[in-house]
């Protein structure tokens, strides 16, 4: 998970979240991931990804309220359906096709806090006995020893909301290689999967702070063999979008770099 100003970006595959060797995750060529944001603060969050260089959200933000969290595991160029995330190795013939681009493998989510509303807190009288304050109207001392104190809940706030997440060390996946030897190509991206049903809806929009806080994660390959390939049908030799392969009709995914085949 990467934690920063009150917000958490990770991802996930196979339903479990993949921990991070500093700002770069592992994850096998050929399969299928999501992002999981969560937002940890009091106010909501409007955040756009890129991946590659890419707007994932097709200019569109999604918006995450206080102690939420969202996940998306798809492209956004519509609101009831899309392609998922998908990681492939950006190999010779990809390349060739497509190019190397200065951003490939990266994921940058970019988000800003909305404008929190004024809140207006009567001054207590020195007259009246309230939490915190004596009779005359200063502070009274509190003793932090008993643990359980303003103080100690303020040091231990973010290791709490983050263990609310669900998350901890027997269900979160290593993302990194098990074995002792590198792969050859570890270069990667992220290319139209199969298609997802998740849907999203729009909201109205609020005014938001000037301050934009930014988390990037780098992608690499775990190997280069456990490439995942899923033939299914389509009734033309469709075209490869990444690598320029010309694949059978009955393949929906390239048998080349993995890319699926039939596009939203």
């Amino acid at each position: 998970m990467m934690y920063n100003n009150k917000f958490v970006a990770t991802v996930k595959a196979n339903g479990k979240v993949l921990r991070e060797v500093g700002d770069t995750v592992y994850l096998p060529f050929g399969c299928e991931y999501s992002i999981l944001l969560k937002n940890l603060n009091t106010i909501r969050a409007q955040a756009t990804i890129t991946i590659d260089g890419e707007d994932v959200l097709n200019g569109s933000a999604l918006v995450i309220n206080p102690a939420c969290d969202l996940e998306i595991e798809r492209f956004l160029k519509d609101l009831n359906k899309g392609n998922r995330f998908k990681f492939i190795e950006r190999s010779a013939s990809v390349e060739q096709h497509r190019g190397v681009g200065a951003t490939d493998g990266l994921i940058r989510v970019e988000w800003q806090f909305e404008i929190p509303q004024p809140v207006y807190t009567p001054r207590p009288q020195p007259w009246i006995q309230s939490s915190g304050f004596n009779v005359n109207g200063a502070l009274r001392s509190v003793d932090y020893s008993n643990g359980d104190s303003t103080r100690a809940y303020a040091a231990t706030a973010i290791s709490n909301q983050i263990q609310s997440m669900g998350i901890s060390a027997a269900s979160a996946h290593v993302g990194t290689p098990t074995m002792d030897w590198a792969p050859a190509n570890d270069a990667g991206i992220t290319v139209p999967g199969s298609l997802s049903n998740q849907r999203f809806q729009t909201v109205a929009s609020f005014p938001l702070e000037a301050q934009k806080h930014v988390i990037v994660l780098q992608l690499k390959g775990e190997t280069v063999d456990n490439k995942v390939v899923a033939p299914v049908t389509v009734k033309h030799k469709p075209k490869c979008v990444t690598c320029g392969k010309i694949n059978k009709a009955t393949s929906k995914f390239c048998t080349n770099c993995g890319t699926s085949l039939e596009l939203v």
